[in-house]
């Protein structure tokens, strides 16, 4: 079963401006991998953060939409886990698809 998601994570600052864009290809690519469907992408830029992360008080925002089966949903979650230069990320389930 197909459901939508939003997946917002945060990329550590210390990384230069290519690598923060590497980082959310990678992201991109395991969601189509799995056969998620992207809606859109906010990029919010590099932001202070409510409270210091990993000795880091900023981070570069993204949130993703999209659409993926709900069984796969876990191969995203590990890619955030494994990815030491993600530091913050949180997956939302939206509404189920007919």
């Amino acid at each position: 079963m197909k459901a939508k998601y939003e997946s917002m994570y945060i990329v550590a600052p210390v990384l230069s401006a290519e690598d923060v864009e590497k980082e959310q290809e990678k992201v991109l690519k395991v969601i189509d991998e799995f056969e998620g469907e992207l809606i859109k992408t906010d990029i919010w830029g590099k932001k202070n953060l409510a409270y210091e992360i990993n000795k880091f008080k900023e981070g570069h925002y993204f949130i993703n939409y999209f659409i993926m089966d709900t069984q796969k949903i876990k191969e995203l979650e590990r890619h955030y886990r494994l990815n030491e230069d993600i530091i913050r990320y949180n997956i939302l389930k939206l509404e189920e698809l007919d």
